[in-house]
């Protein structure tokens, strides 16, 4: 892509002239020499001491080199936190004011003229001293600070001291991007430019540039800086005009229209450029624009006219080497055509705007961006100082990098809510101060009437195999461009390699703490595997949920959560690139761009797996986002085996591609009767003489009447118990299909092929069910013979893991891997797997905890599996290699019964139930119900209390609790006391007083002795939240040995 730069070229220099009652001493010719003077290089630096933190030091005895921090320098105080999963370990770690200082010579030819001092970017605020004298503070965190030194500067050297301080000033949210980042970034430095500049005593200040395509016209804006103290006028240059301008002592304003007829426009595919040059007096400036009109209609974005959908991934600044942004072009340059290499288009800056470098280096490359006040999840209404600090900061981005074209969307932040008077008048104030771009209150959370555009989870995520489903409903339910909100997060497994990438400021203890405990349980060298396979699954899910959108008529756009790794928040290793933005190998950008592109094929159709009696039925889309409409398109389709044989195919009739929406084109209907099953097919919808091409996988199996059973000799079972035990006793081979497992909390998880949304340390089992990475096998193994599979989840597994169970095998023998092993999640790094064999005494066991027996004739993918299982197990192959006990198969699997439940105890009395939250649910062994008091209209108070009878007196010597079922904190028990007795109405002191933990585990409450009664009452003092209600998931007791 090539980028052209029209310059609008000056008239020859004019000097301008002072009005009579007010001359301009000292205007002369422009002089062009020394107009700037970088300040890059070593200064010297010091931290305070306790005593004089904000006293002006005398001494400073370090140095450090500027542009850079604290953390680069190696200085402060190093990092004693110790390591844990929740990110990228900093080295060095302070917050607090550090001072820099250093001797700058002001030239002779600078006599007169105003002097500046620039600070590109700086966290948080600094404080600027010249020779000793302060001059003043500044704090934001996303425009330069830029302090006047003053005209009267002398020529000469000066010493000059900058405080920073970084400690956090106000709260802006824990995550806040523009503080702390995808990697930790809150460091004490300055980066960027630093440098002094001089300009005339009367000089050009703020320029805006607001194109009007429809008129082919530009109007220029030109603040005028004064420091005389006197009023002025002359002429201005602005490109090929002369303009007259007049100013008073504090300064002025002009303003003029530029004729753009032949300019070219701006947009993502002819990032066409115009540069103007502004002249008053000695002072120029030369700026550069786009002609371009980002607008909208009903429910799309336009660009110059043409429908767009933004395509886009987020940033939140993760910078593994230093902790913060790079500040030239061409760094910035490289991730934007990486991104479009993939099909994006669009990056949202999440609560932080980058630097100047990033505007213009997409600029450039025709990317769009959408940069956001400093806030996430802090809410608005509550602290005057953070309102007004973000209508600033809101201010000072809209006027930075206001005419940069790749501007384009804006918000208020990431994810909070407040007062709607605040937040509206914040989106107002940006819709007010600028019509260039389009605006909305903050992502995702509370939504203003007046935002232009909707950021939203609404419809996110993968519901099923098919590619029927999309964002109607979403894009209808609003007037607006709806822009889908963090799309993805689907994670990958940690590749250890990339902890040899941190080489500057931090350091992947977390990924250290990993393998450990890998190495401990036996499981490091199955790391590549669980990356292979978590990647492919995570791959695999993206390019669906992607078309989802994709498929979508009339939907805005979204922006992925993420193209690359997000290090922090529980290491959230979510991208297919890595946070240095390399590749992790699972999809090259032509092939994610086949789905994520300007023009997409897609397809339509209810499943992905067949059998050879049914029609393959779809129908084919294309989404087209080019820069015009396509005509005479023929589109064509096939469906090939795996050796890459066409055994169908099909050519449509010619089609117009009208650019901005997706078109319906025509349908394929094949007859699957001549396909060999069973086996894995490629689909494709291609676009003949372009490069757009997509494809979708399917499953053919044979008909259901098709299916093998398991050899006479082999004893079939549908639960491990003695008639299993009693043959494999017997020296014969069993097969035990049990289907998901029943009574084994504790000891299993559900199954599923989604894979963990984001962190299983930030969202841990149970919040997220079953926290699991999907499968890993070996697709050679003879028990797959008459399944095809990879070795990792695809689409066919849909049904089988969704109707299975993971169970836990840590203490298996070394060395032991189930047929299918499940990969957990990086931070609980469990053996787990639903399909295992092995040998048992003198005979041989093949135990599958999938449900291989409902609706087979429903459920070709399980009836297939089933098949190869039964013709594995009945062969010679069968040679289970690891020997399992019946002791260790009985921990495993045997159903756990609640005691209580068993001997028949009921709940009797409860001071206090919810509706659907019976007390009676604490002595049922189940994955769902619990107990939970009232909680509204009014919640009943504390204690809360609930008495069991046992039916008879029981000798025990403690109990156990089991929190809430479903994982949800708030609510669970802290204080606590336990009675027991004989008679329900009389109980004395309590057997014991406690306190429970706030965790998701059974917690046992030893008595330290053995009590006997009928009647056993738990009462709940206080819950953990201070709240007035709680919830109790399962009681039981610990049995003395005479029971």
């Amino acid at each position: 892509m090539k980028t052209i730069i029209m310059h609008i070229k000056p008239l020859p220099v004019v000097l301008f002239m002072a009005s009579v009652a007010c001359s301009m001493p000292g205007a002369r010719a422009a002089d062009t020499t020394n107009k700037s003077i970088s300040l890059a290089g070593n200064w010297q630096f010091g931290l305070p001491t306790r005593n004089n933190a904000s006293v002006l030091p005398r001494d400073l005895t370090q140095t450090i080199r500027l542009p850079g921090t604290m953390d680069d320098a190696g200085l402060g105080p190093k990092n004693e936190r110790k390591p844990d999963l929740s990110g990228p370990y900093r080295l060095y770690d302070y917050a607090g004011p550090a001072w820099y200082r250093r001797d700058i010579d002001i030239p002779t030819n600078w006599s007169g003229k105003e002097v500046s001092l620039f600070l590109e970017r700086c966290r948080w605020v600094t404080t600027a001293y010249l020779d000793g004298n302060k001059i003043g503070s500044q704090d934001s965190l996303i425009a330069p600070h830029i302090y006047s030194l003053g005209a009267h500067v002398s020529p000469g050297r000066h010493q000059l001291t900058i405080c920073v301080d970084n400690t956090v000033k106000i709260n802006l949210g824990g995550f806040v991007s523009a503080l702390f980042g995808g990697t930790p970034g809150n460091m004490n430095g300055i980066i960027g430019r630093i440098e002094l500049v001089a300009k005339p005593a009367v000089s050009l200040g703020d320029v805006q540039v607001y194109p009007n395509v429809d008129k082919m016209q530009a109007r220029v804006v030109a603040k005028i800086n004064n420091s005389t103290g006197q009023a002025g006028q002359g002429p201005i240059q602005i490109g090929n005009k002369t303009v007259p301008a007049n100013w008073d002592a504090d300064g002025g304003q002009v303003e003029t229209v530029l004729d753009m007829k032949g300019s070219k426009l701006w947009d993502e595919f002819s990032p066409n450029l115009t540069e103007v040059t502004i002249r008053l007096g000695n002072d120029t400036k030369n700026l550069r624009f786009g002609m371009r009109k980002l607008a909208i209609k009903g429910t799309q974005f336009t660009m110059n006219g043409r429908p767009l959908l933004l395509r886009g991934t987020l940033e939140c600044s993760v910078w593994p080497l230093t902790g913060y942004p790079p500040t030239d072009k061409d760094a910035w340059r490289r991730i934007y055509k990486l991104l479009k290499s993939y099909g994006l288009n669009f990056m949202r800056f999440h609560s932080w705007t980058p630097p100047e470098a990033a505007f213009a280096a997409a600029d450039e490359e025709g990317f769009m961006l959408q940069p956001e006040a400093p806030d996430s999840q802090a809410v608005v209404g509550e602290d005057p100082r953070r309102d007004a600090f973000l209508e600033a900061e809101s201010r000072r981005i809209l006027d930075t990098y206001g005419n940069h074209p790749s501007f384009c969307l804006m918000a208020m932040g990431n994810e909070y809510g407040g007062d709607q008077k605040v937040l509206t008048k914040h989106v107002q104030f940006l819709i007010d101060h600028d019509p260039r771009h389009v605006y909305s209150s903050p992502t995702e959370w509370t939504m203003t009437e007046n935002r232009q555009w909707t950021e939203t989870t609404a419809g996110r995520g993968v519901r099923g195999p098919d590619t029927e489903r999309d964002f109607g409903p979403t894009v209808t339910g609003d007037s607006r461009p709806v822009v889908g909100h963090e799309i993805g997060q689907w994670m990958y497994y940690p590749d250890m390699r990339t902890a040899k990438k941190y080489t500057g400021v931090m350091r992947l203890k977390n990924f250290d703490i990993i393998y450990d405990d890998l190495k401990r349980k036996g499981q490091i060298n199955l790391a590549p595997k669980y990356l292979e396979s978590s990647g492919k699954l995570a791959t695999l899910l993206y390019k669906e949920e992607i078309e989802l959108m994709m498929r979508t008529k009339g939907y805005g756009g979204f922006s992925l959560l993420d193209m690359h790794d997000y290090p922090t928040q529980g290491t959230a290793l979510i991208g297919p690139l890595d946070e240095f933005w390399d590749s992790k190998g699972f999809i090259t950008p032509q092939q994610f761009k086949q789905f994520c592109g300007p023009v997409v094929p897609l397809l339509r159709m209810p499943k992905r797996t067949y059998t050879t009696k049914e029609q393959f039925y779809g129908t084919i889309e294309v989404a087209q986002y080019g820069p015009s409409d396509m005509t005479g398109v023929r589109p064509t389709w096939y469906i090939r085996d795996s050796q890459g044989k066409i055994l169908s195919s099909g050519i449509l009739l010619p089609k117009t591609l009208p650019t901005g929406t997706v078109t319906q084109v025509g349908a394929i209907n094949a007859s699957l009767a001549g396909f060999k099953g069973p086996g894995k097919f490629k689909v494709t919808v291609a676009l003949p003489g372009t490069q757009y091409e997509n494809s979708w996988e399917i499953w053919v199996y044979p008909d259901a009447n098709q299916k093998a059973m398991p050899a006479a000799n082999v004893v079939f079972c549908e639960s491990w118990g003695d008639t299993a035990k009693a043959a494999l006793a017997a020296g014969k081979t069993v097969f035990v299909s049990s289907g998901k497992l029943v009574g084994s909390r504790g000891r299993s998880y559900d199954g599923r092929l989604l894979p963990v949304f984001w962190s299983p340390v930030w969202w841990p089992y149970p919040a997220q069910r079953p926290c699991t990475n999907g499968i890993v096998c070996d697709p050679k193994k003879p028990a797959f013979a008459s399944f095809p599979t990879e070795m990792h989840s695809n689409w066919q597994w849909w049904d089988l893991l969704n109707n299975s169970s993971s169970l836990i095998m840590n203490d298996a023998p070394a060395g032991f891997r189930p047929l299918v092993q499940i990969v957990d999640n990086f931070a609980r790094r469990d053996m787990l797997g639903n399909l295992f064999e092995a040998r048992v005494g003198k005979g041989k066991l093949l135990f599958s905890c999938i449900d291989l027996r409902s609706d087979l004739d429903k459920r070709p993918a399980a009836r297939q599996l089933l098949t190869s299982l039964n013709n594995y197990v009945s062969s010679s192959k069968f040679a289970p290699q690891f020997e399992l006990t019946t002791d260790k198969l009985d921990a495993w699997l045997m159903p756990r019964q609640n005691k209580l439940q068993a001997m028949g105890a009921k709940v009797i009395v409860t001071d206090s139930q919810a509706p659907g939250y019976d007390a009676s649910y604490i002595l049922k062994e189940g994955e769902t119900d619990f107990w939970h008091t009232v909680w509204a209209p009014t919640p009943d108070p504390l204690p809360h209390e609930v008495i069991v009878d046992m039916g008879k007196p029981i000798s025990f010597q403690g109990i156990t609790c089991f929190p809430r079922k479903d994982g949800q904190g708030g609510t669970r028990i802290a204080d606590c006391e336990v009675y027991c007795s004989d008679d329900a109405s009389n109980w004395g002191a309590p057997v014991i007083k406690t306190r429970l933990a706030d965790i998701f585990e059974t917690q046992q409450i030893s008595f330290g002795k053995t009590i006997t009664g009928r009647y056993l009452k738990l009462k709940v003092l206080s819950g953990h939240q201070g709240e007035q209600f709680i919830s109790l998931g399962e009681l039981d007791i610990i049995l003395s040995n005479s029971n």
